[in-house]
């Protein structure tokens, strides 16, 4: 006694078998020739196609995985430094407040500050001329004119011992003969017709920052230039004289 099955190509869609066990009648089967292929080679490639496509992707989600943990120190490091910077930002706005209160305390003495020659500008409370040492200089200077206008470009460089960043409020006043102009516009108050420190082309540089001014050209002659750089607080940190022919 035992178990078996006959099989054979009944027509060329269908395959027949006949299965045979202990104690049973023999049974007949018919399936399909195209899902019995499936069965026997479709199902397995499959298989293995679904296993190669996840095997794919867990090795794509680990790479990602592997490089979020290699990037994890740099954001760690970035914020750090974001984080300095803020702390030394709000150090020096606190000096700066300081800084202001005492000069408000000061009141206004312009004659004794040495600073009568800044006869245009508004008085500023305990303002000083700090330029006998200044922290920047002036590089690449050129001035440039036509039938219209006068360009002065130069470079402003800083010089500070630290390497820290300098900031200020850029004037540029132009005489030439009688004709006197002031960079940049608008810089004037309507009201009491004078200068405020806080209305002149604002910089901040690391290293340097280039300055190009220009103004109109009434007439031919020296022209003479006067470079002029406020503090943050309104101290007088820089000048300088320029002279050139237009």
């Amino acid at each position: 006694m035992g178990s078996g099955f006959n099989m054979k190509a009944t027509n060329s869609k269908k395959i027949s078998f006949v299965l045979y066990e202990d104690e049973l009648s023999p049974r007949f089967y018919e399936i399909n020739k195209a899902f019995a292929k499936f069965i026997l080679f479709g199902l397995p490639t499959v298989t293995l196609i679904v296993i190669l496509i996840l095997t794919a992707v867990g090795v794509y989600f680990k790479q990602i995985q592997t490089m979020a943990q290699r990037k994890e120190p740099k954001i760690i490091r970035e914020l750090k430094s974001e984080k300095d910077e803020l702390i030394t930002q709000n150090q020096q706005m606190s000096y700066e407040r300081d800084m202001l209160k005492k000069k408000l305390a000061m009141g206004v003495d312009s004659k004794s500050s040495g600073l009568g020659f800044l006869s245009i500008f508004k008085h500023s409370a305990g303002r000083q001329d700090l330029t006998a040492s200044p922290e920047m200089t002036l590089e690449e200077l050129e001035v440039n004119s036509n039938s219209d206008e006068i360009d002065i470009n130069f470079k402003i460089i800083n010089r500070t011992k630290d390497e820290s960043r300098l900031t200020g409020y850029l004037y540029i006043i132009m005489q030439v003969g009688q004709h006197i102009e002031v960079w940049p516009d608008n810089s004037f108050d309507d009201k009491s017709m004078a200068l405020s420190f806080a209305k002149g082309e604002y910089f901040a540089t690391s290293r340097f920052r280039p300055v190009k001014a220009t103004f109109k050209k009434v007439k031919s002659g020296q022209a003479l230039f006067k470079v002029i750089v406020f503090g943050k607080t309104g101290d007088l940190i820089f000048k300088q004289l320029i002279s050139r022919p237009i």
